[in-house]
């Protein structure tokens, strides 16, 4: 039996707010039960969806996490001198 990790990220524009990753690991043998639930893209259910589905997957989940980046750390990060960008920023966190 395997454990999977799947991870996302929503908002990616500090003028619209934070950055949101989340990650959550399941059990492969638990992916039957999330389709049950109806789990796809996000984008794709409602705000009220969304909200049952997040219950019934943290019962579902070995783990999960989610990590929220603010707009004036985006703006610290990708602005530096260093290269970086918004796509390395995810990476870090992830």
């Amino acid at each position: 039996m395997f454990e999977i990790c799947g991870i996302d990220d929503a908002g990616r524009g500090p003028i619209i707010g934070p950055m949101v990753i989340a990650g959550v690991l399941i059990d492969e043998l638990d992916i039957p039960n999330l389709e049950k639930l109806g789990v796809k893209d996000s984008k794709l259910l409602t705000r009220k969806k969304r909200d049952e589905l997040f219950k019934e997957i943290k019962k579902i989940a070995k783990k999960f996490k989610i990590i929220v980046i603010q707009p004036n750390e985006i703006d610290k990060y990708v602005s530096g001198e260093n290269g970086s960008n918004l796509n390395w920023l995810e990476g870090e966190k992830i």
